[in-house]
This record gives C-alpha cells, sequence and structure tokens, in this order.
C-alpha cells in the first residue's frame, strides 16, 4: 500500500511515512480502544500537522487523573 489517506487522529507512523500493510490497522484500533477508555485521543493538538508530529514521536500516557478510573 501507498499513499497517506485517513483521519490523522488514527495514522499509524507507518502510514505517514507512506509505506505500509494492513497491520497498521491494529494501530488504528488501539487509537479506538484508547479514546473509548479516556474519552479522548492519545495524540492531542490543536492542528493536525500537530498530531502528526506527535504520533511520529510515539510517547503517549496511561497514567493521570483519568486512568484512575479504569481497571487493570
Amino acid at each position: 500500500m501507498h499513499g497517506v489517506f485517513g483521519t490523522c487522529y488514527y495514522l499509524a507512523p507507518e502510514v505517514i511515512e507512506g509505506e505500509y500493510s494492513e497491520k497498521c490497522d491494529v494501530w488504528s484500533l488501539g487509537v479506538i480502544l484508547y479514546i473509548l477508555l479516556s474519552g479522548e485521543p492519545p495524540f492531542n493538538a490543536d492542528t493536525d500537522v500537530e498530531v502528526v508530529e506527535k504520533i511520529k514521536i510515539g510517547e503517549y500516557s496511561l497514567e493521570g487523573v483519568i486512568w484512575n478510573e479504569i481497571s487493570p
């Protein structure tokens, strides 16, 4: 697969690079699960460009007040 398609919040780093397979769908499912549990995306910013940059860095958190209500 080639090209960058999709909503930026759900893009896997491989999609951003332009070379990916169907395995990147697992990343998108993880983002959806994160949103369902926390109510916010793991990579959030004011612009799509900033969101993409945060995805490239790949740092997210499972800590904080919002996660105190989530069972292990």
